[in-house]
């Protein structure tokens, strides 16, 4: 279960990564980042909701990874 919440913490922070650089990148008309802009304009906007998110995930991550070594398993 550990395993599965780090790697969507990874792909969270990766997601937060490109709404990220789409953000700076939109006012050029980078191709790219206009479509990933348009396609979600909340995280184009707060790329920090992202990153908030994966923190979470990764703390539940380590939670459940520190139950699972307390608890014997």
């Amino acid at each position: 279960m550990a395993g599965i919440l780090t790697f969507l913490a990874v792909l969270t922070g990766g997601a937060g990564v490109v709404f990220y650089n789409a953000r700076n990148l939109v006012s050029i008309g980078e191709s790219w980042a206009v479509f990933a802009c348009s396609s979600s304009k909340m995280f184009c906007s707060h790329p920090d909701y992202l990153f908030y998110a994966a923190g979470a995930l990764l703390v539940l991550a380590i939670v459940t990874k520190l139950g699972g070594v307390l608890a014997g398993n």
